[in-house]
């Protein structure tokens, strides 16, 4: 087992402390590099600062720092911090290992247990005089949960595979142009593209031409596909990780971004299709958009199967009939799965018909009177955008062209001559 164990305790550099006593224990005998903090603020800005980590071995216990000026520190209890605050805050994928001297309370277990499913454990410091005991405990506790939790070695080295990758581009670009983040920049903005978009694009795309070729995460994906899993299919669970790769949450600051949805009302979204190198030219003159209600694809399921009622088991070639739809093979229309018309709701498709769904608004239609994008909480990720996009413009631009006669179609059906009766 390798890779880096955060051991957080504000005994840690105490000599001769059972706390200090047990990371030296780690630091000797492990194949991890122990990284130590003693308070929680330094503990919050390191797990900001780095993104790989195997566990994070917390104590619960901490006291409060005094803070310069601060005169009514001696009247205020010392032991009065936990990571209470830190846990629910963060997004941790690690192990999170609380080691605590004293009992915590069963509701504040219960509410991390809910925050970090299968993740968090909590022992108690029962041998904490033995630091070989207490090393042996915890490994042991590590080493199990990386055995029942084969899914997570994968992501450990991606991590590390993407660490690796941003340091050697950060490098290339800065060796062939110090400037490089403002050279992007002007030349996005002179483009009248959001120039800020843009450099983190330009970057994203070298990190993913650099990571493909990573071959310690190609060997662990394989790896890990390669072994046979005994998990149950559960369509929830399908729809949840495909929400998660079609759609993501957008803060009300970000710019606007092709793919951004806003709910128009109730019923109805719209989807900027707008490439973001013509955002900003168009804000005032008008943003293409196209909308899409909650109730078109049941509506289209209706005009296709006669007899449909929504929540109808469908038959098997009504199946098949509903497979083509969503692998987007009717010229004039397209699906999305999971669409997030509302809040936790993977149920509803959307149908966008090319032939009606087009519209324009002007930024100013869009932004509340705080000047926040009102009723945006979702956008549509690459390459599903991109795709609706050519779609939509191929639909646009297509030519007509005369239809084949049937007799044209079956004459060429008809088997081929082979030379000598052509001879002849």
């Amino acid at each position: 087992m390798e890779g880096v164990i955060i051991f957080a305790d504000d005994h840690i550099f105490d000599t001769g402390r059972d706390e200090n006593k047990l990371f030296q224990k780690f630091n000797a005998d492990s194949n991890y590099s122990i990284l130590p903090i003693n308070n929680l603020t330094t503990l919050e800005k390191t797990v900001f600062s780095i993104s790989t980590y195997r566990a994070l071995i917390l104590d619960w216990n901490f006291k409060r720092a005094k803070v310069e000026d601060d005169e009514d520190f001696e009247d205020v209890q010392t032991n009065d911090e936990n990571p209470y605050e830190f846990l629910k805050a963060q997004k941790l994928y690690s192990l999170v290992y609380i080691y605590s001297q004293d009992d915590i309370e069963e509701t504040i277990q219960n509410e991390l247990k809910a925050l970090y499913p299968n993740k968090i454990f909590f022992e108690k410091k029962a041998n904490a005089n033995d630091p070989d005991k207490e090393y042996d405990k915890i490994t042991e506790g590590i080493k199990k949960f990386e055995d029942d939790n084969k899914h997570i070695t994968v992501p450990f080295v991606w991590s590390q595979a993407i660490n690796q990758s941003a340091q050697a581009i950060f490098t290339e670009l800065e060796q062939a142009d110090p400037n490089w983040i403002k050279e992007i920049y002007n030349t996005a903005k002179n483009d009248g593209t959001e120039p800020i978009s843009e450099v983190i694009e330009v970057f994203q795309h070298l990190l993913a031409e650099q990571i493909i070729q990573n071959k310690p995460l190609l060997d662990a994906i394989q790896n890990y596909t390669s072994v046979q899993l005994n998990n149950d299919y559960k369509e929830e669970t399908s729809a949840k990780l495909y929400h998660r790769i079609y759609y993501t949450k957008v803060e009300p600051k970000a710019p606007l971004m092709t793919g951004d949805i806003f709910m128009i009302d109730n019923d109805t979204a719209a989807i900027l299709i707008t490439p973001e190198c013509d955002v900003k030219q168009k804000c005032e003159t008008g943003l293409d958009f196209l909308l899409v209600s909650k109730s078109s694809f049941t509506n289209h399921l209706k005009k296709i199967f006669n007899t449909y009622k929504e929540g109808n088991v469908l038959t098997d070639n009504q199946i098949k009939k509903v497979e083509k739809l969503f692998n987007q093979e009717e010229i004039k229309i397209h699906i999305f799965p999971s669409f997030p018309f509302e809040q936790n709701q993977l149920k509803i498709s959307a149908l966008i018909d090319f032939q009606t769904a087009f519209t324009k608004y002007k930024q100013e239609e869009l932004i509340d009177e705080n000047g926040d994008y009102k009723n945006r909480t979702y956008k549509i990720n690459s390459p599903f955008i991109h795709q609706l996009r050519q779609r939509y413009l191929a639909y646009i631009g297509r030519v007509g062209v005369p239809a084949i006669p049937q007799s044209l179609r079956m004459y060429n059906l008809k088997e081929k001559p082979n030379n000598d009766q052509q001879n002849n």
